[in-house]
C-alpha cells in the first residue's frame, strides 16, 4: 500500500498493488494545464526541469481517496475535457482522470519518492530542446509498449470502466 498527499497533508490517496507505468508527458494539454495549476495561490510546479508532466499511472480500482475528498475541485481546460484534479485545501494537483480511462494519471510530484520515469510521451509537443538525452525511450505520440501497458492493465480489470465520483469546478484564478 502506498499512500501520497496534497502539500499540507489534509487529502490522502491510498494506493495498492503496483503503479501500470511511470511516463513523462510533453503534450500542450499537460503543459497548459501545468502552466494554470502553478499560477494557484500556494500552488508549487508539477513540471520536471524539462517542461514535462511526470506521471504515475494507477489503476482506478486501486486508488480510494481516504481522507479529504471534499477538498478536490475539477480542473479542466475545456467544458468536458480531462479532469484534473485539484486539492483546494492548498492547491496541490492530484490526478488526471481521462473520460472513461480505466487509470488514473497520478501526478509524480504528490509522491515522497516517484518511481523513476520509464518513458516519455507526446514529444511531437515537445518545446524544441527540452527533451533530454539520457537513454529514457520516447514517442511522438504514445509508443505501443505504452498502449500494451495499458491494455494489460485493462485486461486485468476484466475489462472494467471505474466511474469517479463528480467534483466541483475548480474556480479559475483571479
Amino acid at each position: 500500500m502506498t499512500e501520497i498527499t496534497c502539500r499540507c497533508g489534509a487529502t490522502t490517496l491510498t494506493l495498492t498493488g503496483a503503479p501500470i507505468l511511470t511516463s513523462s508527458c510533453h503534450c500542450q494539454s499537460c503543459r497548459e494545464a501545468a502552466g494554470q495549476l502553478a499560477d494557484l495561490p500556494g500552488a508549487t510546479p508539477i513540471t520536471d526541469a524539462h517542461g514535462a508532466t511526470p506521471f504515475v499511472l494507477w489503476r482506478k480500482d486501486r486508488v480510494a481517496v481516504t481522507r479529504g475528498a471534499g477538498t478536490l475541485r475539477a480542473h479542466t481546460l475545456r467544458d468536458g475535457g480531462t479532469r484534473r484534479a485539484v486539492a483546494t485545501c492548498c492547491n496541490s494537483p492530484m490526478y488526471l482522470n481521462f473520460n472513461g480511462g480505466h487509470w488514473l494519471s497520478l501526478y509524480a510530484a504528490r509522491f515522497d519518492t516517484p518511481p523513476p520515469i520509464q518513458m516519455r510521451t507526446m514529444l511531437m509537443d515537445a518545446e524544441p530542446g527540452t527533451v533530454p538525452d539520457d537513454g529514457i525511450p520516447g514517442a511522438r505520440r504514445q509508443s505501443a509498449r505504452f498502449m500494451l501497458k495499458l491494455l494489460g492493465a485493462w485486461a486485468a480489470t476484466g475489462f472494467r470502466f471505474f466511474k469517479m465520483e463528480p467534483m466541483p469546478k475548480l474556480e479559475e484564478p483571479q
